[in-house]
């Protein structure tokens, strides 16, 4: 835990820097080329037929799950699209020369609309993506279901229609959905801090370099030299712990150290009551890789005030809201974010 902590914080100044040259190489959605396409006749086909209508296509069983956003540099922003797909449904066989590996090969294709007064409009961005798995044979899963990524794009803020498809080589089989996702103006914040959406890793590693072209990621995502493996289904047991991803946004730098100074307070509540409440801590950084154990310290006091009995405990079963309260100690500005997640048996 200590490991990943580590490595986020050494990473700010470098993610920060490198994303700004990832920027540069990656020009934004809005400089597609016209008449410059990047999907199959017959997915544009499908896309065409099914986008006003945001018709879903099923040959391939397949659920969209959400979009998360991180920053960029230049007020871009960075969409990870996630969806997924169970293992019986993508085809697995084994190859002659290979028997022990199970292979699947699809391709997949994104096309992004600009949202216009609520109907899809210009499409700003195309594109193809081969999508090809692999698994042991031995102790091959085929109900497990798996959720996979498509992250390496930067657009502007703006409102935008998702056209996602994933397709057998001959296209005898196609799968496509549709959804809306909205990208924020950072650089309009005032007065207030947010944060990116914040989720909980079940790792995160630093890879040796950037990926230089656009790969489809198998229960994790990308975000320039960062590999992280998000747990969507925020499902936890007592024993474990959260390890909170996230970015502050709106934060003022101090004038002399030009280091950010900012409080973040840690907040659980079940069924509408505090159970507990963590210390405030310092942080000076935007991006936050934070653990947080599922103990509390439970205190027990006589009918005058006086403290009698501490106790270690866990947190019971059930669904929780972990309220984040940030402070800006320079601005004095303020922000509020939740987390819901589960506590299981």
């Amino acid at each position: 835990m200590k490991a990943r902590k580590s490595i986020v914080t050494a990473l700010t100044v470098l993610l920060l820097l490198s994303l700004q040259l990832a920027a540069a190489k990656s020009k934004p959605a809005t400089e597609k080329k016209q008449g410059q396409f990047f999907i199959a006749p017959e997915i544009a086909a499908v896309f065409a037929a099914g986008v006003s209508t945001r018709t879903n296509r099923g040959d391939i069983p397949m659920t969209y799950l959400r979009t998360l956003y991180l920053p960029a540099q230049q007020n871009n922003i960075y969409p990870v699209f996630l969806f997924q797909m169970k293992n019986a449904d993508l085809d697995f066989s084994a190859q002659a020369e290979t028997p022990e590996v199970l292979k699947a090969k699809h391709m997949a294709f994104i096309r992004v609309y600009r949202m216009e007064n609520g109907v899809p409009g210009e499409i700003i961005k195309e594109r193809n993506i081969h999508f090809d798995l692999e698994e042991n044979q031995q102790g091959f899963q085929p109900d497990a279901l798996n959720y996979y990524s498509i992250a390496g794009d930067i657009y502007p803020p703006g409102s935008y229609l998702l056209a996602l498809a994933v397709s057998t080589a001959d296209f005898a089989k196609i799968a496509a959905c549709y959804t809306e996702f909205s990208l924020p103006d950072f650089a309009a914040i005032k007065d207030k801090l947010v944060t990116t959406p914040v989720f909980s890793v079940r790792d995160l590693q630093m890879m040796q370099a950037a990926e230089t072209k656009l790969l489809i990621h198998k229960n994790s995502f990308v975000y320039n030299t960062l590999l992280l493996a998000p747990d969507l289904k925020n499902e936890f047991k007592a024993n474990e712990n959260l390890d909170l991803f996230y970015f502050i946004l709106g934060a003022k730098p101090d004038s002399a150290s030009k280091a950010l100074d900012l409080q973040v307070t840690y907040k659980f509540n079940k069924d509408g009551k505090e159970v507990n409440k963590m210390a405030p801590q310092t942080v000076n950084s935007p991006i936050i890789s934070q653990p947080i154990a599922f103990t509390f310290t439970e205190v027990t006091k006589n009918n005058k005030g006086v403290e009698t009995e501490r106790q270690e405990k866990l947190l019971e079963s059930g669904d929780y809201v972990l309220e984040i309260e940030i402070l800006d100690n320079v601005s004095k500005t303020k922000g509020l974010q939740e987390f819901t997640f589960k506590i299981v048996l």
